[in-house]
């Protein structure tokens, strides 16, 4: 989770999701799309999203817990002492402004009228339905040095306390909800008024006063959250409480209640859901017309989710849920998708990025609000499959962590405008796509937005491929872009400012996908050079870097190694006129990485593999030793989808008598994969095994013969829907045609070991040379040939 179990307990006491139960403000309407220019933007499986740009909002200098929109107004509550301009430095042009502010929302300046004075933070706040009041809480016990415990009501313009309110919760009040004239109160109390309500209680809206005829008992913890639905007559609370009016199913974690005296309400969900401990629970709450939104966490175990879920009004039936592990800490949603502010790392079960190692979290995604298909195979987690599933839009603003509280924090809170317009984040970051920012920020829709969120790097030069007299077939590795999956890449031949040709191709940054273009035009024995840019929908460009090729013909061919930009000679003509899309040589003289002469995935090798061993080529190309440990192994350092259609192949030379995995797909880059298949391993008496899993079940292809003898081999594994074969030395040595796929992951090609289907083979000692990747099956003439080629 990256967070410790007391700052997990720390954000349930002190998570504030009032922003995200506005009454009135969020309704679900129109249709949608999957990023800011989809390419159908009619669909609502593919919602558009607000931009990636960050806009300017007030700074603070501590932590912010909770916001809430009403009309153009954002209220900001928190722990912190003073606010200060977008753009300026800490500690410049500050106010003194403790716990409680607002800002405009069009122009992100803070609203100098509204400045009440509380001495202690704020952790929801809920404006009222006319927008003329807005009422806060917390753990605060005064306002204006006048007593207000722990809950009180402000005029919304100047801040003034409104002194006809007075509700007296005798501890902190984490969450509110507005519906009519009642007022919702949860946390950590257990009398209002003097009277016995156990951490959630209704209370007069106008008054303050407390009804006794709500009677809901929360037992064995507290609550976090709170919304009411669009009709007022039932009220959601969440938190990590184990009992709702004495019942655990439903009851424990989240429940459902009637508004008027809080009985239970049927939550059919909850018997698939349970998060309240003190290692797990209920984190925050939003809602629409067609239901309500839930996000937890489960650090430790005693839980069994971690993400968001959608539940109906009805009986709490599960809509969907998506899993995506790593705390998530507030939700809010707009006419079309949910935004998440939390740190999760891993999204991999609904098609989403991959767990890397070290965990790298994303602080701020979001979601379709419609599901679009069903959750795959979770192998660590609690297994999910089947359940149905939104989609992860492709909107990834960069948040960085904090240092307020010590818990190694981003964003704490997100909230949205009624019209959907605009989405705000709030937390304890300091920079928001690498500017300075801290504490809030604004998101826009597209329409409004500046939209200059382009591609993130530039491209590799591009390399080449079939190469003949009249046509060469341009290669490059795509780019990914914060808020736009489709991206448009233009060829430019020969320094020409006009595009020779123009491609469309969807990605992610864990799914870089090869692309390629064939010219045509080109004449025997003439050199070109070749550029590819990669650009958003709004213009934004990355150029990329010329490469040149020389056809063939009675000019001749250029010489070189298989890539850089360079036409191929020798077996690295071979496997590039095969279609090889990655291919590491493995030839470096030294260093840490091994360049990809096909394709733009260099791999990291790690301390253990020794470089400039003699090669299995007759051309007197170099290989790589890897010593048989957890350090002899080099791994792609970019996440992308496992192909289901593929080769690989790989020379390798070795007299291990423990076995090893030679080259394979892990979902890791270093130690054990957790999914792991793909791979061609040896087994500790010599022989060889390849093979895919698929549908669950493990598909291997082995040999008899045994091939730790210290010779040069080669190996081709190949899968496609027809099956999978698998060729040593040139030669077909097994086929299974029930061997169709691998399973669903994102990951890294690694070399040199990884966990393998034989128990104690991992780590590989021996030398390893051209491990290349195909997008097709290689042919049995296509393996001969490069046996041949190699000069076998």
């Amino acid at each position: 989770m990256g967070i410790s179990i007391r700052a997990l307990r720390r954000t349930l006491a002190v998570t504030a999701v009032g922003a995200l139960v506005t009454a009135g403000a969020l309704v679900a309407t129109s249709s949608a799309q999957a990023d800011t220019a989809p390419v159908n933007p009619t669909d609502p499986k593919t919602p558009v999203s607000v931009s990636a740009d960050a806009l300017p909002a007030p700074q603070i200098d501590g932590v912010v817990w909770v916001q809430a929109v009403s009309g153009n107004t954002v209220f900001v509550g928190g722990n912190f002492q003073k606010v200060r301009p977008a753009g300026a430095a800490a500690g410049t042009s500050t106010v003194s402004q403790p716990y409680f502010f607002s800002y405009n929302l069009t122009t992100g300046v803070m609203n100098a009228a509204f400045a009440p004075k509380l001495n202690a933070q704020v952790r929801a706040i809920v404006p009222s339905a006319d927008g003329s009041t807005v009422y806060a809480s917390g753990s605060f016990t005064t306002v204006n040095g006048v007593t207000r415990n722990r809950v009180a009501e402000f005029n919304a313009t100047t801040g003034a306390l409104i002194t006809t309110f007075t509700a007296t919760p005798n501890y902190v009040v984490n969450a509110l909800a507005l519906s009519g004239n009642q007022l919702f109160i949860g946390g950590g109390f257990t009398t209002v008024g003097g009277a016995t309500h156990n951490h959630v209680a209704s209370v007069n809206a106008t008054t303050g006063a407390v009804n006794n005829a709500f009677t809901t008992d929360l037992e064995g913890g507290s609550a976090t959250s709170l919304t009411a639905d669009p009709d007022g007559s039932r009220i959601v609370v969440g938190g990590n409480f184990q009992t709702t009016n004495g019942s655990s199913n439903p009851g424990f974690g989240v429940a459902m209640v009637t508004s008027t005296t809080g009985s239970l309400l049927p939550l059919k969900a909850n018997a698939q859901l349970r998060d309240a401990s003190d290692g797990s629970g209920v984190t925050s709450l939003a809602s629409d017309a067609s239901g309500f939104y839930v996000s937890g966490y489960d650090y430790g175990g005693d839980g069994n989710f971690e993400g968001s879920w959608h539940a109906s009004w009805t009986d709490g039936t599960l809509i969907w849920l998506e899993d995506c592990h790593g705390d998530s800490y507030s939700i809010a949603v707009t006419d079309n998708a949910e935004y998440l502010a939390g740190h999760p790392h891993v999204c991999s079960t609904l098609g989403g990025f991959p767990q890397t190692n070290p965990f790298t979290y994303h602080r701020g995604i979001a979601f379709t609000k419609v599901a679009t298909q069903t959750l795959t195979r979770s192998a660590d987690l609690t297994n999910w499959a089947g359940k149905p599933a939104p989609s992860l839009l492709d909107w990834f603003p960069d948040f960085n962590v904090g240092t307020f509280t010590g818990e190694s924090q981003g964003p704490w809170s997100v909230a949205t405008s009624a019209d959907s317009r605009y989405v705000v984040y709030g937390g304890e970051f300091t920079t928001v796509n690498g500017v300075k920012q801290q504490g809030l920020v604004r998101f826009e829709l597209p329409a409004f937005a500046p939209n200059k969120m382009g591609p993130t790097t530039n491209l590799a030069a591009p390399t080449f491929s079939s190469v003949g007299n009249t046509s060469v077939t341009v290669n490059w590795k795509t780019v990914s872009d914060q808020d736009n999956q489709t991206l448009t890449y233009s060829i430019y031949r020969d320094g020409s400012t006009t595009p020779i040709a123009t491609k469309q191709v969807a990605s992610t940054f864990w799914n870089l996908p090869s692309a390629s273009w064939t010219d045509t035009t080109v004449t025997a024995g003439t050199t070109h050079t070749y550029r590819v840019a990669a650009s958003d929908p709004f213009g934004n460009t990355q150029p990329g870097v010329a490469a040149t090729v020389k056809t063939t013909g009675t000019a001749g061919g250029g010489g070189g190694g298989g890539g850089g930009g360079t036409t191929p000679t020798g077996y690295a003509a071979t496997v590039a006129s095969q279609g090889a899309v990655d291919y590491w040589r493995l030839d470096q003289a030294s260093g840490t990485t091994a360049a990809d002469s096909r394709g733009s995935l260099p791999m990291t090798l790690q301390a253990g593999v020794t470089s400039g061993t003699a090669g299995a080529i007759s051309d007197g190309d170099k290989a790589s030793t890897f010593n048989g440990t957890t350090t002899g192994t080099a791994s792609t350092t970019s996440p992308i989808t496992a192909p289901n259609t593929f080769s690989v192949a790989a020379w390798f030379k070795t007299t291990t008598t423990a076995g090893g995995k030679i080259v394979g797909f892990g979902d890791t880059q270093t130690g054990g994969s957790g999914k792991y298949d793909r791979h061609v391993f040896m087994n500790a008496d010599g022989t060889l095994t390849y093979g895919v899993r698929t549908n669950g079940v493990n598909k291997p292809i082995s040999t008899t013969a045994k091939y730790n003898d210290g010779a040069w081999h080669f190996v081709v594994g190949t899968t496609s829907s027809a099956g999978s074969t698998f060729y040593v030395d040139g030669k077909l040595v097994g086929s299974d045609a029930s061997a169709t796929s691998g399973q669903t992951n994102t990951g890294y090609w690694r070399i040199g070991g990884d966990k393998t289907w034989t128990t104690g083979v991992q780590w590989f000692a021996g030398s390893i040379d051209d491990v290349s990747i195909y997008a097709a099956p290689l042919s049995a003439a296509q393996v001969a040939a490069q046996w041949t080629a190699a000069g076998h």
